[in-house]
């Protein structure tokens, strides 16, 4: 292929806008594959291979449409009816799922006002059917917290249906409606709470219909914009503030997990982060999850946008995000530093949350160049040429990242597996395991080169049967979609055509002519203390390759004019 064709090949993001934008289920309707979603992203692969290597006997897409795995059903209640209040939960053991829900919600949980719902509780159980008539919407966030304190606490895999489902399907029902609610902040957290259930089971588009709803609320009631503590009162405005960052972390998260534009722009937000208003260190955890949700929507926006002002621009992109993620490496090796002395073995569950979706921004964010090496590589070995892609040393370096990235997300998940610390439930460890798992199996074929050992894939597999073993009814689709993709892509391996790195692919990248050697690197398991908690590989590196250094440097050496080249083997 001519330099310039390969160059071109690496300018433009190829899950944007083209043939495979939109694609048809085997029911005949037409599906919008947006450009960041995981689920789209496997659709056009799939779909790729299938058209170009049809010696592959490819087997058909399982597609595994929205509300496939588990479809929750409810009837609206009637602003008349009175809600049903019986075979609930003794007192005690509603607190317990109470206090189950705020270990695994993590920075989800500052939606609650612990105080307000406890005082509430106690009301509720003193009279149940007037508390819950007088307060539909916190009687709804009650039965949301059942749901979810249920679903935490594990299941057998021989059920259909996520325990507790029936609490979530009542909560439903007393959901507000469209117009102006009389109790915001209930309705916002009601709807809030909602959004992550119908996310966890698989309901994609049910989920990013409520968030929506959810900030469209925050906007009309202006807990967008800067609240005066003087006019509002301190505590107010601190609740309206809080619940504005937590739907807008959702959103956004929403927003690329769907592959659709986030409702509202940072430009017109004036509201204070938290670490402005109190420097406690849930604030700054706070305020760095406010940041990474902020890092992605400008993932949505450059690396992923459209239009004509975006052509031959990816490259440009993604070296603002490299930035971007340089400056938050810093800050996040700081909380670290300060608060649990640089070890992830003393961290708390917010911490992991802060590193796992750092991670994840650096795999979407790289994820497009995955599908560009794919075009390129099908494309070859349908010539049934004995020549393979060789990466430029700056893409390679990125590529390289891509991996690291992807093997260290697996790895802190297994990690939270083998200390049965794993969140089977919501959707946000599983999306992690998926996109990482995904692109570490296309690159596997692609650039084996990139990869020191097989270790993420038995980290996958680990992960995945847990979640299958405690109930999740989403993680035995994901599994087929990476089973599926594997037994399609033997092709397109190493069996055929013996593809390896080229000499100067294995130098420093601190050399003229090198690239990954200093590229952040996987954990690898210590084999002798194996039986030991696996917490302490964390020890001398909590943060797992977040060198704010090498990511800058990584960001400085990319050449976007010189992306790529092929040479014969």
């Amino acid at each position: 292929m001519p330099q310039d064709e390969v160059s071109a090949a690496f300018r433009q993001n190829p899950l944007v806008d083209t043939d495979y934008t939109f694609a048809k289920s085997p029911d005949g309707r037409y599906w919008y594959m947006g450009p960041s979603s995981s689920w789209s992203f496997c659709r056009r692969v799939l779909a790729l291979i299938g058209k170009h290597m049809p010696e592959a006997n490819c087997p058909p897409d399982p597609w595994n449409l929205d509300g496939v795995a588990f479809k929750l059903q409810w009837k609206p209640l009637g602003p008349d009816q009175a809600p049903e209040v019986t075979n609930l939960p003794p007192l005690d053991y509603a607190l317990f799922l109470f206090n189950n829900v705020k270990f695994y919600f993590g920075p989800l949980f500052y939606l609650i006002d612990e105080s307000d719902y406890v005082r509430n509780l106690h009301e509720f159980y003193e009279n149940p059917a007037t508390k819950a008539s007088e307060s539909r919407l916190w009687y709804a966030q009650y039965l949301l917290i059942l749901a979810f304190g249920k679903a935490f606490t594990g299941q057998t895999a021989a059920s259909c249906s996520p325990a507790g489902c029936q609490y979530a399907a009542r909560a439903m029902s007393l959901l507000p409606g469209l117009g102006l609610n009389p109790s915001p902040l209930l309705s916002v957290q009601a709807l809030t709470l909602a959004a992550v259930y119908f996310q966890a089971i698989d309901m994609r588009v049910a989920a990013f219909q409520h968030i929506g709803q959810a900030l469209r609320s925050c906007v009309i009631e202006g807990w967008h914009r800067h609240m005066p503590e003087d006019v509002v009162g301190a505590q107010h405005s601190h609740r309206c503030n809080i619940t504005f960052w937590v739907v807008y972390m959702l959103d956004r998260e929403f927003s690329a997990l769907i592959g659709a534009p986030s409702s509202i722009r940072d430009e017109d937000i004036t509201a204070k982060l938290p670490s402005q208003t109190s420097d406690s260190l849930d604030s700054w955890n706070m305020t760095l999850h406010v940041r990474l949700s902020r890092l992605m929507a400008r993932i949505l926006s450059t690396v992923y946008g459209v239009g004509q002002g975006f052509d031959y621009s990816l490259m440009e992109s993604m070296q603002n995000i490299l930035r971007d993620l340089a400056d938050l490496s810093r800050d996040l090796n700081a909380l670290l530093d300060t608060h649990f002395q640089g070890s992830v073995s003393k961290a708390s569950r917010t911490a992991i949350w802060l590193i796992l979706s750092y991670h994840h921004c650096a795999v979407l964010t790289t994820r497009p160049l995955v599908m560009c090496a794919l075009h390129m590589h099908i494309d070859q070995v349908g010539r049934n040429s004995l020549r393979s892609i060789t990466l430029s040393p700056q893409v390679a370096s990125f590529m390289q990242s891509c991996v690291d990235s992807a093997q260290n997300i697996l790895r802190l998940l297994r990690i939270l597996c083998d200390e049965d610390l794993m969140d089977a439930f919501l959707p946000f460890q599983l999306e992690d395991a998926f996109s990482s798992a995904f692109v570490l199996q296309l690159l596997r074929a692609i650039a084996p080169w990139l990869f020191p050992d097989d270790t993420w894939s038995h980290d996958v597999e680990c992960i995945l049967n847990r979640m299958i073993s405690k109930g999740n009814v989403v993680a035995p689709m994901r599994k087929v979609e990476l089973n599926q993709l594997a037994q399609i892509m033997t092709p397109l391996t190493s069996g055929a055509l013996h593809f390896q790195s080229p000499p100067q692919q294995h130098t420093n990248i601190n050399d003229e002519g090198g690239n990954t050697d200093n590229v952040p690197s996987a954990v690898v398991p210590d084999q002798e203390g194996e039986g030991e908690s696996s917490w302490d590989l964390f020890m001398g590196n909590p943060m797992v390759g977040l060198d704010q250094r090498e990511i800058l440097d990584l960001a400085a050496r990319l050449d976007v004019d010189s992306l790529m080249h092929t040479v014969g083997i």
